[in-house]
């Protein structure tokens, strides 16, 4: 029979086992728990339970996905010179946190295995650096009653410089070997058409990733997508930004887009009408011309550039201004005066 000191030692023995096991479950749910993305802080077990997956030649010339939560290794091909990162993967650095690096041509094992840091060149996406300049960042002084500001510049806070965050490059060239890691899946390939976008990337989109303006509007389709300031907004995204590379035109004007963006450099100028409205001046005239339905009948309106070649020629209204000749009547008015026989509207712009 066990004394009562023996039953109280074997207890303690069992409580500090159980105990034990449960810090263990602890720490691997919370290494289990650790953004993937962040797995390089983990510990050398929890980065191996991270599958890894290679990337061929062949597969980047065809066009593919990179996939999230992974360590990616990929081999650039020999079928091109350089191409510009974004461009490699897609375009969505701006939205989408992504870091990596590539091994150099002289690159020896031996000697990478007796220093510090990564084997190569490092590699960020914007939406990466940007949080890591967010983490490096000093922190902020907190000042009491106590311990007062003993400078005026401890009250600025914006004497808080971020620091410089390490990025070594952006073009990537022929034959690299490189590696990835990214937050969420990345469209990438070559830009055989040199249009802005990756053979992967026109593949979803359903442009063509041999023609570089695939509507044959003049403007090329990675300016289309990407029309407009936010470089990740566009025409599929719901919001007023990008142009649709698949249509000529875009609004529905009757102008075509690469003749609304005169210089056809992706951005609205002063000069120019927007490719992604009817109506660039708000008078209620299309900048073109416009099937509407006035009752029961469809009748198509001319608007304000008539022969809809971009130009303000003799007997058009402006389409960038509501009221062409500052007479006070708006051009919409004037349009409409004149349709009802008022001859002296006609002429809107005499």
């Amino acid at each position: 029979m066990l004394s009562h000191r023996k039953i109280l030692h074997l207890s303690l023995g069992w409580l500090t086992v159980l105990g034990g096991i449960g810090c263990t479950a602890l720490v691997l749910f919370a290494v289990g728990k650790t953004p993937i993305l962040e797995a390089r802080l983990a510990p050398i077990p929890a980065q191996q339970r991270i599958p890894w997956h290679f990337i061929t030649q062949e597969d980047i010339e065809n066009g593919v996905t990179v996939p999230a939560d992974t360590h990616v290794a990929f081999h650039l091909p020999d079928s091109f010179v350089t191409i510009d990162r974004r461009v490699l993967f897609g375009r969505q650095g701006e939205k989408v946190r992504y870091w990596g690096y590539c091994l150099p041509d002289n690159y020896d094992p031996e000697v990478a295995k007796r220093r510090a840091g990564l084997p190569g060149l490092l590699f960020l996406s914007e939406a990466e650096r940007e949080i890591r300049e967010q983490q490096e960042l000093p922190p902020e002084k907190r000042f009491s009653v106590r311990y007062p500001p003993t400078r005026r510049e401890d009250l600025d806070k914006q004497k808080r410089k971020p620091p410089l965050i390490r990025h070594q490059f952006d073009t990537f060239e022929q034959s690299q070997l490189c590696y990835i890691m990214t937050a969420s899946s990345l469209p990438m390939g070559l830009d055989s058409d040199n249009d802005g976008l990756n053979t992967k990337f026109e593949q979803q989109l359903g442009t063509h990733p041999d023609i570089a303006d695939s509507d044959g509007d003049g403007l090329l389709d990675g300016i289309e997508h990407f029309y407009g300031s936010k470089p990740f907004a566009h025409h599929l995204s719901g919001e007023r930004a990008g142009l649709n590379p698949l249509s000529r035109d875009t609004d529905v004007d009757g102008i075509i887009d690469g003749v609304e963006d005169k210089n056809r450099d992706g951005k609205l100028d002063d000069d120019e009408t927007d490719p992604r409205k009817k109506d660039t001046d708000r008078d209620g005239l299309c900048d073109g011309l416009c099937i509407t339905r006035i009752g029961r009948a469809t009748k198509l309106l001319l608007g304000e550039d008539t022969n809809l070649n971009g130009k303000l020629d003799q007997n058009e209204t402006d389409p960038l201004k509501e009221d062409s000749n500052g007479d006070g009547v708006t051009d919409f008015q004037a349009y409409f005066n004149c349709e009802a026989g008022l001859q002296e509207y006609c002429l809107d712009t005499n």
